[in-house]
């Protein structure tokens, strides 16, 4: 590896430790140095197997019986329960390799997968939850070498701060690209929160709300209202989401002290597509619209892009304004349960699967400023 190869890969690992998915070209980079295939890194707990784990030149599915059977029988894990961070594991080295080619993880499990050799490095290590990276090599290979991780020794003490870095990040630093894309595009106020209700990303339209300290400010970093009552609803709602329970979300209305019309305040809970191999806590995104801005998708977007009728687009411009199902029952003069069956069908028009998913979407879709008017003709109106 040329030194413009090895800076290369430093600056590598050091960005994975705020974007989890380059963990796997830094894992594949080491393995082409030592002449390794496949590639694992597995945050697993040494006793009883459970973990979660990233994985390069082989796919996730075949790793679906590991965190169980295969992890509680992998006797490599016994062997190396004793080792402290920073160590590099050549399989040989820590159990006798007759032994470990004659039981059933490596005949059941790593054969099937052509795997003969496992080269680790222990990047993190508390207790007996371990990080570990994995560099495989086929049959056909041979064995890894001491030589092998010497190799490697120089990005060791990298690999080890980048872990230590991805654990104490603040979350709101680690917000998914993509997600962190949709907040900072929407007109539409949007805040992630921590379960305490502390704001720790607002996009541009937040801060402005913030800002006016008109019903939404932050004292000392923590999401507040003007009054304590709504306070403590917006609190308890922020608790709700972020709870295990992972509820839906509920909506309410903030007061403004301006007499303004009250902001529309949406709390949902806020899952991360992947699970990390350090995840971060419970995240709440929070959507405010202003009603007197005028801010919703546009009807000729939803109706070109997902072929929603006329009643689906009055549904889902209210809800996207944050008013919550019975209020738009109330608003269009229909029934509840002819507007959870339009939310429904809007749901299956445009392929999200929860609530928050349609929200996010519609919200992302206020960016199309187009005029409309629900025309609504009355209870019971069908699309």
């Amino acid at each position: 590896m040329t030194e413009d190869e090895a800076a290369g890969l430093t600056d590598l690992i050091y960005d994975a430790a705020f974007d989890e998915r380059l963990w796997v070209p830094v894992m594949n980079r080491m393995a082409d140095v030592v002449g390794g295939a496949a590639t694992a890194f597995i945050r697993k707990n040494l006793h009883t197997g459970q973990g979660r784990g990233l994985f390069g030149r082989i796919t996730e599915a075949q790793f679906t019986d590991y965190f169980g059977r295969f992890a509680r029988a992998n006797p490599l894990a016994e062997a190396i329960s004793g080792i402290p961070a920073g160590a590099f594991l050549i399989d040989w080295q820590v159990m006798a390799k007759d032994d470990l080619v004659r039981s059933e993880y490596y005949n059941d499990f790593l054969l099937r997968r052509e795997i003969h050799g496992v080269l680790g490095l222990m990047v993190w290590r508390q207790g007996s939850e371990a990080a570990i990276i994995n560099l495989t090599r086929q049959p056909n290979r041979g064995e890894y070498l001491p030589e092998h991780a010497h190799l490697l020794c120089g990005f060791m003490p990298h690999l080890r701060r980048a872990v230590g870095l991805a654990e104490r990040l603040p979350v709101g630093s680690r917000l998914d690209s993509e997600m962190e894309a949709v907040l900072a595009a929407s007109r539409g106020g949007m805040m992630v929160l921590d379960r305490s209700g502390r704001v720790l990303y607002a996009n541009r339209a937040a801060e402005t709300v913030l800002g006016a300290q008109d019903g939404l400010r932050t004292v000392q970093g923590v999401l507040a209202t003007a009054d304590a009552t709504t306070s403590q609803r917006l609190a308890a709602a922020i608790r709700m989401a972020a709870g295990p329970e992972q509820s839906r979300g509920s909506s309410l209305a903030v007061p403004r002290p301006s007499g303004r019309r009250p902001f529309a305040v949406q709390v949902t809970p806020c899952r991360p597509e992947r699970i990390g191999l350090f995840p971060a806590p419970a995240r709440v995104l929070l959507t405010v619209a202003d009603l007197d801005a005028g801010i919703g998708p546009g009807a000729a977007a939803l109706r070109e892009m997902f072929g929603l009728s006329r009643a689906q687009i009055a549904v889902a411009v209210l809800l996207a304004e944050g008013r919550e199902p019975r209020a738009i029952a109330s608003i269009l003069g229909i029934s509840l349960f002819t507007v959870r069956r339009h939310l429904a069908d809007v749901m299956e028009k445009t392929e999200t699967h929860t609530q928050a998913q349609l929200v996010r979407l519609l919200v992302t879709l206020s960016d199309i400023d187009q005029p409309f008017m629900p025309g609504i003709s009355g209870p019971g109106s069908r699309a």
